[in-house]
């Protein structure tokens, strides 16, 4: 008998706030992330977009509300947490 697949924690990172340290920046940023796929994952942070722009100059001037897609071989470190709650009674 199969049994059910469970998420992997790729997956269970959609919608959770997180800190990443990129190998891009000397800094690391906190935000949100909003997608996941087998390579990489969509981020919203306005501290990393803030920075982009300051390294981008005018290419991000249009862009409104902007998301990044990280691959994960770009990260050092993801930093994560779960509810109290859950964390408890696991």
């Amino acid at each position: 008998m199969l049994q059910p697949a469970l998420p992997s924690y790729r997956t269970k990172l959609v919608g959770k706030t997180v800190i990443v340290k990129l190998s891009l920046f000397s800094r690391a940023f906190t935000g949100k992330i909003i997608a996941v796929d087998e390579v990489g994952f969509c981020f919203v942070s306005d501290a990393m977009v803030a920075a982009l722009r300051e390294v981008t100059g005018t290419a991000m001037a249009n862009l409104d509300s902007p998301s990044v897609y990280l691959p994960f071989s770009t990260l050092e470190w993801l930093v994560s947490s779960e509810a109290k709650a859950a964390a408890a009674s696991g």
